[in-house]
């Protein structure tokens, strides 16, 4: 009896809270209100808007209306975000009666794009720790060059560094090679142009969707090689999302200056659960035209292709892609002009993952790439070099669900790489390097705050044909702020971020032993280096409004052990001749000692040596609406890099730029133009030369429009309006031959 009464109560119970808490749920208001462009005042329709505290989403209506039921009573934020709109985020007091229908004015977005490198996760540039570059759409056509450091290298911290155009690669922040990652949807790119001035990035950066730029240190999500910052080249080969119908994109692009053309496509097609991509493309470029002549032995060709499928369902996807790229490029002035480069890489990439689920994680991603990348060397066509570079690469991160207000992931990172190279350039024996890596990135978040922190752990071995094998075991840290003042009403953030990066040597560094053309030098590694350790630390503020945006940054980069080229003598070199044949026991080294003190026409000695240095600076960009549809674009950056001993400037820093320019748009159609103005760089390390400063006219117009359910975008641009005569004080061969003149550029994209 006892028994059945007490489980009458308890069903009493339960039912009394149950009323009790749908009679609360009833006590709610309607909160509503709509969506206005804050300078023409029209509705904006289809913008997410969501409840922060209640995690509630709706969609605004065709008349930028919105309404959310039974919404208790208490103080909440309400966020908004819409494509070519800045988000927005608003705070509302609601009381115990249905509140006044509220008008949200959102401004036009005039700067600041989403990136997902940073996070994994789709974010404005605008609430990044870090400062970020994204080039897309109209904008990557505006830019878009036959090489990825020509296309970046107008983006505030980004410059190029070159051996002709084809192997131009981004230098960040005056930090270049093994400093600096270069990625493909993510994964490395497994091609081996850190390694040398005449090494080419292998990819064509028509093929890509966006490109997003990382500046200082990202070593938490992308390990060591990401100590001065990254680039990821997004192409999203691999669905996942569901793919519905028939889409693609297509782009190609003519220049003058070295009667370049070039094409890229690619098309998905799916039914909703099975997806398949297929893309290809490719460019021929012939000698490039400067002021003073054709630069010789500059052409270049490429051809890509890639096919792939995939399953997405409910929640998760799964797909796997190959792709093929065979490039063949000149080097300028080195042997006469005689030698060419021949990139060939075969890739295989398997991507699975899965969001919205239950559990402690709701959501993973797992990705194995696979490269297989080799290069020949080739004078008057005999392979003087054969170079190999083999990779398997295998990231698994996911994110775990809410703690409070603390979100975030956790991940794990498997490199197994094997180099080698064959022939007059092989200056290393075979080397085997594996590498694996656990980190955590979490992010506390607070109506005005949000506070970061993360921790990778990193373990390196590099195994070299009968020589000594090292083993590093790194650690790396980052903590952040983002503060967003309540007055400013998310028009304003300050972001703080400080980073302790480890960088262990790359395998040049410490193996390589003689000569090298690439690099106008004769190298000596250094099997006892140690890692590099940094404190990277950036300050920024930013700003956006109806009128303006932009952004304003202060960075600092103290790195201990810095490895540098630190030059030889003659006389020091002989000095320490029994000292380098016992730290490189090979049978060519006392011949490459010899024949580099007796000839004539030996390039420089340098050795990989290590010391403390400083590199900070500034950075700068904003957009100003003169009138809305006249925009004042200015941006500046400079970095200063030196050795703290003994303050002698650091190799191959960039010099002062400034960029002033004007544009003009009208819906879909914009036209403008840029003066960048590049300071003498007379800062030199060593016997490097100065470099004289110049100014750069830039003119562009670009148009796009609809047709057939399609998007068609037409770009003309004239580059070194003036035919100015300038060299680049990051290209190897500046003291030979300067940099291209007037190029007229058209470049047409078709989306579907």
């Amino acid at each position: 009896m006892q028994s059945c009464t007490r489980s009458f109560a308890y069903a009493v119970l339960v039912a009394v809270l149950a009323c009790s808490a749908n009679a609360a749920a009833q006590t709610g208001v309607t909160l509503s209100g709509k969506l206005l462009n804050s300078l023409s005042g029209d509705p904006i329709a289809g913008a997410t808007v969501q409840i922060d505290e209640l995690n509630r989403q709706v969609t605004s209506g065709p008349d930028g209306s919105f309404s959310f039921n039974n919404v208790p009573a208490g103080t909440y934020h309400i966020s908004v975000h819409s494509q070519g709109y800045s988000t927005r985020r608003s705070e509302t007091v609601v009381g115990a009666t249905a509140a006044t229908p509220m008008d949200l004015r959102i401004d036009p977005e005039l700067h600041f794009e989403e990136v997902t490198t940073v996070t994994g996760e789709a974010r404005s540039q605008f609430e990044q720790f870090q400062p970020t570059a994204v080039l897309a759409g109209q904008e990557l056509s505006k830019q878009l060059e036959m090489s990825l450091g020509a296309t970046l290298e107008g983006q505030p911290g980004v410059a190029s560094r070159s051996f002709g155009p084809a192997p131009a690669r981004p230098v960040i922040r005056g930090l270049d090679g093994d400093r600096v990652q270069i990625l493909q949807d993510g994964q490395r790119m497994g091609d081996l142009s850190s390694q040398s001035g005449d090494h080419g990035v292998t990819v064509n950066p028509a093929a890509a969707q966006r490109i997003e730029v990382v500046r200082g240190p990202a070593t938490l999500l992308y390990g060591a090689n990401a100590v001065g910052g990254l680039v990821n080249v997004i192409t999203n080969e691999i669905a996942t999302s569901p793919v519905r119908g028939t889409s693609g994109n297509f782009t190609t692009d003519f220049g003058s200056a070295a009667t370049e053309t070039g094409a890229a496509a690619d098309m998905h097609v799916g039914n909703g659960t099975f997806a398949l991509h297929v893309g290809g493309g490719g460019r021929h470029s012939g000698d490039v035209r400067t002021p003073e002549g054709k630069m010789e032995n500059s052409q270049s060709r490429n051809g890509f292709g890639t096919v792939g499928a995939g399953w997405t369902g409910g929640k998760g996807y799964f797909g796997a892609n190959y792709a093929y790229d065979d490039t063949k490029y000149g080097i300028p002035i080195v042997e006469e002009g005689n030698i060419n480069l021949t990139p060939r890489k075969h890739s295989f990439t398997l991507r699975g993952g899965a969001q919205d689920l239950t559990g402690a994680f709701d959501s993973y991603r797992a990705t194995l790439a696979v490269r297989r990348y080799k290069h020949d060397e080739l004078n008057l066509g005999e392979v003087d070099t054969a170079f190999v570079n083999n990779t398997e690469e295998i990231e698994l991160m996911g994110s775990h669900r809410a703690l409070g207000r603390m979100k975030g992931s956790i991940g794990a990172w498997v490199l197994n790489r094997a180099f080698s190279a064959e022939g007059e350039e092989a200056l290393s024996p075979p080397i085997d390097q594996r590498s694996i890596a656990a980190f955590l990135y979490e992010e506390v978040t607070w109506p005005h705050v949000t506070f970061q922190f993360g921790g990778r752990a990193d373990h390196a071995k590099y195994t070299p044909e009968d020589e000594e094998e090292r083993t590093f075991n790194t650690g790396s840290g980052s903590v952040g702020l983002l503060f967003r003042p309540a007055a400013a009403d998310d028009r304003l953030i300050v972001a703080l971020s400080v980073a302790r990066a480890a960088r262990y040597p790359a395998l040049e560094e410490l193996y390589y032993f003689g000569n090298h053309p690439g690099n106008f030098a004769f190298e000596i590694g250094n099997p006892d280096l140690g890692a590099e350790h940094a404190i990277g630390t950036d300050l920024a503020l930013r700003w956006r409004g109806s009128r303006a945006s932009g952004e304003i940054g202060y960075f600092r980069n103290n790195i201990n052990d810095y490895v540098f080229r630190r030059p030889l003598t003659a006389a020091e070199t002989r000095a320490r001749r029994a000292e380098f044949l016992r730290r490189f026991p090979r049978d060519e080294t006392a011949p490459r000692i010899q024949e580099q003190l007796t000839s004539a026409e030996a390039f420089p000695t340098i050795e990989n040596s290590a010391a403390d240095s400083v590199l900070q600076g500034i950075e700068a960009h904003t957009d100003l609406a003169l009138v809305p549809a006249l925009v004042l674009e200015l941006s500046a950056d400079y970095v200063r890099g030196e050795l703290k001993d003994s303050g002698d400037p650091l190799p191959r820093i960039p010099p002062f730029r400034f960029t002033g320019g004007l544009r003009y748009q009208h819906n879909a159609f914009q036209v403008g133009g840029g003066l960048t103005a590049v300071s003498k760089q007379d800062r030199v390390f060593d016997e490097e030369t100065t470099t004289d400063g110049y100014q750069l006219l830039r003119m562009f117009a670009s148009y796009s429009f609809g047709t057939a359910g399609a998007l068609s975008t037409v770009t003309f641009r004239v580059d070194n309006v003036t035919d100015e005569l300038y060299r680049n004080h990051l290209s190897f061969i500046k003291d030979l031959t300067p940099e291209m003149g007037r190029n007229v550029k058209l470049v047409y994209n078709l989306k579907f």
